[in-house]
C-alpha cells in the first residue's frame, strides 16, 4: 500500500469512527399531553355490542339520551347497564379503563411508575349510549362533563363518498381529536382526524375535545353506528381521603349535559 492509500484508509476509517452510532437510553418526558389509546375490539366483543346495539335500537321503549349530548343527530339511545352485565362485556370495559388510567398517570408522572401500577383503581361506568349517525348529521367540538373518562368503539361504518377536495380526504365520517396543549409547529399537531374502521375504540381524557364530521353515502347502508360511554374512578389513596372527609369523588356527581 503506497501513501496515497493508507492516507486514504486512515481517512476512511476516521470517518466511520465519526459515525458510528450510539445507543442511548430514552425516556420520554411529556406530562402536558394526554394521550388517546386506539385499539381494537376482540371479535367477541365486536359482535356482542353489534347485537346489543341492534336490540335496543329495534326497542320502541328504549330510552332516548340525545337531550345530555352535543350531536346534531336524531339516533342516540341509552344503553342497559344490565345488557352489559348479562353478557359479561361490563368487566371488559371496566379493565380498558383501569389501563388508560395508570398509562396515563405512568405519563403525567413518569418517575412513580411501580407506585402508580401497584395502586388499587375503583372504576364505574356511568352511561352508556348507542349514536347511530345518518348522512348530514355530525357532532360538534365539545367535551364530555361529570366524568372523568371517555371511549367510543364503533360497530357499523357505511360506504362514504370520496370527499370533494382530495387534500382533506380524511374529514368526511372521521372523528377529530383536537389538543388540549399550545401548538408546537415543528413537533406537534393541533388535530388529528381519523376516519374509524369496524371494531375500532378509542379511549381518551373526558376533557379531550373532540368532534365528528359528517359525510354522505349514496350506496349500502348509510349508518354509522358508534357506541360511547363516560367513566369515572378514584385510587384506594383518594377513596380512603374521602371516606375520612377529606374530600369528595366524581362518582357522587349526577350526569350532566355533554
Amino acid at each position: 500500500m503506497n501513501r496515497r492509500d493508507r492516507r486514504q484508509a486512515e481517512r476512511n476509517a476516521k470517518k466511520s469512527n465519526n459515525e458510528k452510532s450510539h445507543e442511548l437510553p430514552i425516556h420520554l418526558l411529556q406530562p402536558w399531553a394526554v394521550p388517546v389509546i386506539h385499539s381494537k375490539l376482540p371479535p367477541e366483543i365486536l359482535q356482542t355490542m353489534i347485537e346489543i346495539s341492534d336490540d335496543v335500537i329495534a326497542d320502541k321503549n328504549s330510552i332516548s339520551h340525545g337531550g345530555y349530548l352535543a350531536g346534531q343527530i336524531d339516533t342516540e339511545l341509552r344503553v342497559p347497564h344490565e345488557k352489559l352485565n348479562e353478557v359479561g362485556a361490563m368487566n371488559f370495559f371496566l379493565d380498558l379503563c383501569n389501563h388508560f388510567v395508570k398509562v396515563v398517570k405512568g405519563q403525567q408522572y413518569p418517575y412513580d411508575a411501580e407506585k402508580i401500577q401497584a395502586e388499587k383503581l375503583f372504576i364505574q361506568m356511568l352511561t352508556m349510549w348507542i349514536v347511530s349517525q345518518k348522512p348530514n348529521e355530525y357532532n360538534p367540538i365539545h367535551i364530555h362533563t361529570e366524568c372523568q373518562i371517555s371511549c367510543v368503539m364503533y360497530l357499523k361504518i357505511p360506504k362514504f363518498e370520496s370527499s370533494k377536495k382530495t387534500h382533506r380526504s380524511q374529514d368526511d365520517g372521521s372523528i377529530t381529536f383536537v389538543s388540549n396543549s399550545p401548538k408546537d409547529p415543528e413537533f406537534g399537531a393541533t388535530s388529528i382526524s381519523i376516519r374509524p374502521m369496524l371494531g375500532d375504540i378509542f379511549i381518551f381524557s373526558a376533557h379531550q375535545q373532540h368532534l365528528v364530521y359528517p359525510y354522505r353515502c349514496s350506496e349500502g347502508d348509510p349508518e354509522r353506528r358508534s357506541v360511547s360511554f363516560n367513566a369515572v374512578f378514584e385510587t384506594e389513596t383518594s377513596r380512603k381521603s374521602r371516606l375520612a372527609g377529606e374530600s369528595k369523588h366524581p362518582m357522587e356527581n349526577p350526569i350532566k349535559v355533554m
